[in-house]
């Protein structure tokens, strides 16, 4: 008796696990109508909540930095698809259970922490399809639901450009159409189809659309986007705060947007005055250079009204992310830029770069102003340095050599500058995207010599670290600096400067004057005046421009409109731009009170018309509908609004027996709708008049829904 117990035991996890539990519908069947809590969603909605979590993922591939946990979170997800019911043996959950912690485990490390933005992204990316496995109830799938839209969202932090506003309607629609899926069974009669469900989540989505855009519009914004948090810890893509040789010709082979400029008035300085002021590198230590030490405030250049009158230059620049402590502007500031996200943090270096106290890590958008000059005064009261390398002085002592046989032969400065760019330019150097390893063999003592006297062959970060090193060795002082050279002009009338324009050169203390000095400009001439790609060689333009050949010209610039329109007032759309729209529409002096009043106006409005709107759409559907059923559907919502619970599987006939029980006094008149509702529907040759009018009169005859639950409670 006991092996045959046992046996029965084992038989009945197997057939639990492959979906065949018997035991499970006489026991639903006998407990009676379930919960929605604890009921077993479909097939359908396993599969639905499948595709939901998939998309999720997909849209955070690009934000996850291990490999492992993309590849090991799509195999769980493989594994789910494969999943008919969960598993209820105990040893399978407890598999489940051991593969949770294990994962957990496995982010931390990865990450070395188990919270913030990049781990618990992972941690969403390995969690969702995982409880997916295991779900069983609406309570578990609500879980996994939520799970995966909270993974989601989580992708704007990541995919700020017009992509993931393309794709956002389907991830809605999926949602919404996962919850509908919940709470429905495929064996009920006259189940919606999923199609069905589809079209009712776009019809959802719809109407939501008028309410969202009007609290979008009027509802007060912060001073900073609400999209952007970035660890610290995370890499970005872009110019940093140090420089090693290569970095600079590895970030040029990216298009990516680095940020937009719009000048005001049609007025801009030529391309080859378009020097965008980023870092500015001082420290060498043999292979990088850095920013060095923290930065020393200085003061703006002075000029003159009528300088500013015929030379400045006003412009706004939109930065789709901004991850810096620093602000791309044009050669030379003359006023700290004005905006909701930078405005308060904004202070200026000794080296007329524009600093940040903290990053804003979002999409940005300030208004600048510049006067294009090359050169500017130094402080009279302070000896810069010439330090060549911050702990040895012996390295590169070819270039120590020829740096001290420049400062003989050229004892101005000056001059000693135009000697440097006329040997760049007369010699055989070349300029490349493909520079040899000059610190190659762990030997970065002789990395200049090399690249000077040996490859000779470099990318604007090797010409402008040479430089500042042959300067330095020859008693003046200079310092590197890196941003951004030119851009493509949009056909809008705006600059795209990309990070393929990433670009670094030279400033050097020349009789009193700090000079800007281009050192790829003796080399490469072309790089300034017409860009990068006249500037190299012709196998390397075509490694630089074969992503463009598989684009028309016209695609891009529709697409780069596109894109700038939503950063500009989607993504970026901030207190100023709010503003900006308001006085477009006539309401710039409107007070937060007034603005709050219309707000709610605007909310009851389109509130009052998404309720009309809906009530239209079950109006109609309802009249698609056979005549009996509608009269059933009438006396449904009478008896569950006083209070008697109608599960949706339910015959008609079933529940009427139960309403009988609870008002006996009206058993006759369920009776009489029970008959001829059942004559109506399965009969084959009904006397249809007459049976709706039955159906009617049953209806006339019943107490409204308030009678019918006092009259109950009184009984």
């Amino acid at each position: 008796m006991f092996a045959r117990n046992a046996t029965l035991r084992w038989q009945d996890r197997a057939a639990t696990f492959l979906g065949f539990d018997s035991r499970k519908n006489s026991a639903t069947a006998a407990a009676g109508p379930e919960s929605v809590a604890n009921r077993n969603p479909d097939l359908r909605a396993r599969r639905f909540l499948l595709i939901a979590v998939l998309l999720s993922q997909l849209s955070n591939i690009t934000g996850i930095q291990s490999t492992a946990v993309v590849v090991i979170g799509l195999a769980i997800t493989l594994i789910a698809f494969f999943v008919r019911e969960a598993p209820r043996s105990f040893w399978w959950r407890a598999l489940l259970l051991v593969l949770t912690l294990v994962a957990g485990v496995f982010i931390v490390l990865s990450y070395g922490k188990l919270f913030g933005r990049d781990a618990g992204i992972s941690l969403l990316f390995l969690f969702g399809p995982l409880k997916l496995i295991e779900a069983r109830s609406t309570r578990d799938y609500m879980w996994v639901w939520g799970l995966g839209l909270i993974l989601y969202v989580a992708s704007f932090f990541e995919n700020l450009g017009i992509g993931g506003a393309v794709t956002l309607p389907i991830i809605i629609v999926v949602y919404i159409a996962a919850l509908r899926l919940f709470d429905s069974r495929a064996d009920e009669l006259n189940a919606p189809s999923t199609l069905s469900h589809v079209k009712h989540a776009a019809a959802h989505m719809l109407m939501g659309i008028p309410l969202a855009a009007i609290l979008f519009v009027l509802f007060p914004r912060a001073a900073a986007p609400l999209w952007g948090m970035q660890d610290a810890s995370t890499a970005q893509t872009g110019l940093s705060e140090e420089m090693s040789p290569g970095e600079i010709a590895n970030l040029i082979r990216s298009r990516e947007t680095a940020f937009r400029v719009e000048f005001e008035n049609g007025k801009h300085p030529p391309k080859s005055a378009l020097y965008w002021r980023g870092p500015v590198l001082r420290t060498f230590d043999g292979t990088k250079w850095s920013v060095g030490d923290a930065p020393i405030p200085g003061a703006f250049i002075p000029f003159t009204p009528e300088e500013f009158q015929r030379d400045a230059i006003t412009y706004t620049v939109t930065v789709e992310r901004l991850t810096t402590r620093w602000l791309p502007v044009l050669d030379l500031p003359i006023a700290f830029p004005t905006g909701p996200t930078v405005e308060q943090t904004t202070f200026l270096t000794d080296a007329q770069q524009i600093r940040l106290r903290r990053a804003p890590s979002g999409a940005t958008a300030y208004r600048a102003q510049s006067l294009p000059r090359a050169s500017y005064a130094g402080d009279p009261n302070r000896r810069y340095s010439t330090e060549l390398h911050t702990s040895r002085e012996t390295f590169n002592p070819q270039a120590r050599e020829f740096a001290a046989q420049l400062k003989a032969q050229f004892p101005e400065p000056r001059e000693r500058v135009r000697a440097l760019l006329t040997h760049f330019n007369r010699e055989q150097f070349f300029y490349t995207l493909n520079p040899p390893q000059y610190t190659a063999g762990g030997n970065a003592s002789v990395s200049i010599d090399r690249f000077l006297f040996d490859g000779k062959r470099g990318f604007c970060e090797h010409y402008a670290g040479a430089t500042v090193f042959l300067l330095r060795a020859s008693g003046i002082p200079a310092r590197v600096v890196t941003g951004y050279q030119g851009g493509e002009w949009h056909p809008s009338g705006y600059l795209i400067v990309r990070q393929s324009d990433a670009h670094a050169w030279v400033e050097a203390l020349i009789d009193g004057q700090w000079t800007r000095i281009d050192p790829t400009a003796a080399v490469a001439p072309n790089r300034v005046e017409l860009g990068l790609s006249d500037a190299l060689a012709e196998s390397e333009r075509f490694e630089l421009n074969a992503r463009r050949w598989f684009q028309t010209a016209q695609l891009m610039a529709l697409w780069e409109e596109a894109n700038f329109s939503y950063t500009k007032w989607i993504i970026g759309f901030d207190r100023d731009r709010q503003r900006e729209l308001m006085r477009d529409l006539g309401l710039g002096e409107m007070n937060p009170f007034t603005a709050l009043g219309w707000m709610l106006i605007a909310i009851s409005l389109s509130g009052g018309v998404i309720a009309f709107a809906w009530w239209l759409s079950k109006r109609r559907s309802e009249k698609k509908l056979d005549p009996s059923v509608q009269h059933w559907h009438a006396l449904r919502k009478r008896l569950v609004k006083a209070g008697l619970s109608i599960s949706p599987h339910e015959t008609v006939s079933e529940a009427l027996a139960r309403a009988s029980e609870r008002w006996p006094q009206h058993a006759s008149v369920f009776n009489e709708f029970s008959t001829a509702y059942n004559r109506a529907r399965f009969t084959a040759n009904p006397t249809q008049p007459d049976l709706l009018a039955r159906l009617k009169a049953s209806l006339r005859e019943l107490p409204r829904a308030n009678s019918l639950k006092r009259a109950a409670i009184n009984s």
